[in-house]
């Protein structure tokens, strides 16, 4: 019999994928890139099925089934859930290509695996037939590990976004820029595009696709692709986010309970100031997942609903994720600094959690700032 896909069948597979993320996690973060054997387990677990349109072999399932399993997974592995997070965003952007693209991708089997990047960091030239795109594009997470590449390209005349396009990975350079802080082993690498020609079938009006109103998104079974881009990606970062801030608490606890005062050899779990940074710790984290659950609830009244994201809305879901983002740096950074010079070391858990934590939050998709002055701005007009 043919076991359901939903959402309770893709979270036994998570708990079963989980320890051999962590067994690989000190082999990706030093190979700078996933190691094969977590990439391969992932991929026979289905995780990137997630988002992938039903009518491709995809499970379609709501965004916050794949939620879910980027902040479990990112709990064992933070590099392995950011691919995974990455790559699934790219799986459910090709919801709005066309059918034709779909089709390439992921069609008769081919279980495409979509790296890239969606800021419109290159730029594409309309050409017959298609589009010529030329540029460099930062942060190609999972690259090693795709075939398809999505690209998110700028007008070279107007300068701002034009297209979306989907190329196949042998037609992208890959430039290994990825010696950083955090997150060493997602692989997210600088991928270089001259003069690759893109037909006009595997590329996808940038406007439409953040706003959710490509025509294609209306040829499926559900309203899921329907939803804002911009929105999804923003809450996507943060789920990955949030499971780096849950691993961090979990180690505190752990290195708490076997910590002791130097001078005095007192348990250093039975200090004041210890308990109470840890009671804050683990308020902000709850608070994060909170935030995130109301944008799932969001996503799930626009599904049913079938409606446009306005404004106003997406406004508010990116700023619920940038918010959520920040409570979980400031806790792991808190706690962090209460771990002592331990803490220093590359082997300790808590240094691996706060070098990860504070490479996610920097991505563009939840910055503070940015994402503080659009949602007051949507509040404050008139």
């Amino acid at each position: 019999m043919e076991i359901p896909i939903d959402a309770a069948e893709i979270e036994r597979r998570v708990a079963a994928l989980a320890p051999i993320l962590a067994r690989g996690a000190t082999a990706s973060d030093a190979a700078r890139k996933l190691a094969p054997e977590s990439m391969r387990a992932m991929v026979e677990a289905g995780m990137f099925k997630i988002p992938v349109p039903a009518r491709v072999g995809g499970y379609e399932l709501p965004l916050r089934t794949l939620a879910s399993a980027v902040t479990a997974l990112s709990i064992a592995c933070p590099s392995s859930g950011w691919v995974l997070m990455v790559m699934g965003a790219h799986h459910w952007c090709m919801g709005s290509f066309s059918a034709a693209a779909q089709d390439e991708v992921f069609g008769g089997g081919a279980g495409g695996l979509v790296a890239g990047t969606l800021s419109w960091q290159g730029q594409a030239k309309p050409v017959a037939g298609g589009y010529q795109v030329d540029g460099r594009w930062q942060f190609g997470s999972g690259i090693d590990h795709a075939n398809w590449v999505m690209l998110g390209c700028a007008d070279p005349v107007a300068g701002g976004p034009l297209v979306h396009v989907v190329v196949p990975r042998a037609e992208i350079e890959v430039d290994d820029t990825w010696r950083v802080l955090g997150l060493r082993g997602t692989g997210s690498k600088d991928l270089v595009a001259h003069g690759v020609f893109v037909p006009e079938h595997r590329a996808v009006d940038t406007r439409m696709l953040f706003g959710g109103a490509s025509p294609h998104a209306r040829n499926h079974r559900s309203n899921l692709y329907k939803l804002s881009a911009e929105a999804m990606l923003s809450n996507s970062v943060a789920t990955a986010v949030l499971g780096s801030a849950k691993f961090a608490l979990d180690k505190f606890i752990e290195r708490t309970l076997q910590r002791r005062v130097i001078l005095t050899g007192a348990k250093k779990s039975e200090h004041a100031p210890t308990q109470i940074r840890l009671a804050e710790a683990a308020a902000e984290i709850r608070s994060a997942e909170l935030l995130q659950g109301d944008t799932q609830d969001s996503f799930e009244r626009f599904m049913a609903s079938g409606a446009t994201m306005d404004f106003e809305a997406r406004a508010a879901i990116r700023w619920n994720a940038a918010y959520s983002a920040e409570l979980c740096r400031r806790a792991v950074a808190r706690m962090y600094s209460g771990s002592g010079a331990h803490a220093v070391y590359e082997s300790s858990a808590l240094q691996a959690a706060f070098r990860n934590i504070n490479v996610g939050a920097q991505h563009a998709s939840i910055d503070f700032d940015t994402s503080a002055e659009m949602y007051a701005r949507s509040r404050l007009r008139s």
